[in-house]
């Protein structure tokens, strides 16, 4: 008995494991990196001049107006005024004005037809075609 009592005296008593809480972690959320080449090109599968060019698109506002002046105004080339096309709209105002108003109804057809060309282009299309690629005609 003397074995089971000195065995029983010699070991200690057990620790209970303490309980530790979890530690946890803010996830850690990252911006998606894109690749470059997939701004470069738009839905068309065109190059984007302005990404070549480092600018920005303009605003929609100035495909409207160059659009409203072409339609109401486009006799006299103002629309072409407004885009910087200076060349193109001295020659529109010039036959407007030199052949006494008979040649301000061929120009006014092609401002109408250049008018509606600029509003149905969407804002990528007409930046790259009119601003940055400066087509002056159709």
């Amino acid at each position: 008995m003397d074995d089971f009592n000195n065995n029983f005296n010699s070991q200690q008593p057990q620790q209970q494991p303490q309980y530790q809480q979890p530690q946890y972690q803010q996830p850690q959320y990252q911006q998606p990196q894109y690749q470059q080449s997939q701004f470069q090109q738009n839905p068309y599968g065109q190059q984007n001049a302005y990404t070549q060019q480092g600018r920005l698109p303009s605003k929609s506002k100035e495909k409207i107006v160059a659009g409203l002046l072409g339609i109401f105004l486009g006799g006299l080339g103002i629309h072409k005024f407004y885009l910087g096309y200076t060349k193109a709209a001295v020659i529109m105002l010039l036959v407007s004005l030199l052949t006494f108003g008979f040649g301000a109804g061929i120009m006014g057809i092609i401002g109408l037809v250049e008018g509606i060309i600029y509003l149905t282009k969407t804002d990528v299309d007409f930046d790259n075609i009119y601003v940055l690629g400066e087509k002056q005609w159709f």
